[in-house]
C-alpha cells in the first residue's frame, strides 16, 4: 500500500485549462483527500473508504494552502487518540471531483 499522494489535474469544460489539482491517497481504511484550486482555496477531508466519495467526512478543512496542508499532515493516524471517527456534515467548501 503507497503512503502518497495520487494527484490528477481537472480540467475546464474545454479540457485546455487546469481548473484544480485534486490529491488522494489511502491510509488503512481510511481516504485522504485534498483539491486546491487557488493558493486561497483549498479543502481537504478524511473519510472512511466505504463512504468515500459521496459520504460524510470523519474531517474537513478549507482555507489557504499552507492551511488546509497543516491541518491535514497534523491529523492524528487512525485508531490513535485524537483521531476523528465520527462521520460529519460536510461544509459547502466541500467540493469532490465528480471524475475520480
Amino acid at each position: 500500500m503507497s503512503v502518497g499522494f495520487r494527484f490528477l489535474h481537472l480540467y475546464d469544460s474545454t479540457g485546455q485549462a487546469v481548473e484544480a489539482i485534486h490529491a488522494e491517497r489511502r491510509l488503512g481504511g481510511l481516504i485522504e483527500t485534498y483539491t486546491v484550486q487557488a493558493t486561497t482555496e483549498a479543502v481537504a477531508a478524511r473519510f472512511r473508504t466505504e463512504d468515500y466519495p459521496s459520504g460524510h467526512p470523519l474531517w474537513q478543512e478549507h482555507g489557504t494552502v499552507a492551511d488546509v496542508v497543516t491541518a491535514l499532515l497534523a491529523l492524528p493516524p487512525n485508531g490513535t487518540p485524537g483521531a476523528p471517527t465520527t462521520a460529519r456534515r460536510p461544509s459547502s467548501a466541500l467540493w469532490i471531483p465528480r471524475d475520480i
